[in-house]
């Protein structure tokens, strides 16, 4: 009994250390996209299956400049790049995206994000 316990004790605090480096590796890249331009984050939660985050970033007139996407079951995920969002409008990829039906929900969370961004930095 004493072996199982010192055996899950082990394997929790391996789980919290991974995670600290996952939440380590967000953190970094989002404070690298957010020098870049007008950023959003879009997550997808399951619980039998992937999860999904994406960043994306845009300049000041809308065009998707760098996107970056997390996806997988464990904390052993890292961030991959997008470069076949590169140069699509936010707007126009959004209405694409639904006209499509995409079940892309992180995706278009984070197209939401940064157009409500440039929205706001229209208005100052």
């Amino acid at each position: 009994m004493e072996k199982l316990l010192l055996v899950a004790f082990l394997f929790y605090v391996l789980q919290m250390i991974l995670t600290y480096f996952q939440v380590k590796d967000f953190r970094s890249n989002v404070d690298e996209l957010r020098k870049k331009g007008v950023i959003g984050i879009g997550s997808k939660k399951r619980k039998l299956s992937a999860g999904t985050i994406v960043i994306l970033v845009s300049n000041e007139f809308g065009d998707i400049i760098e996107g970056r996407m997390m996806q997988g079951f464990s904390i052993l995920a890292r961030f991959k790049n997008l470069k076949d969002l590169n140069g699509f409008n936010v707007g126009e990829l959004k209405e694409r995206m639904q006209r499509e039906s995409s079940k892309d929900t992180a995706t278009l969370d984070a197209l939401k994000q940064i157009e409500n961004q440039l929205v706001k930095l229209e208005a100052m």
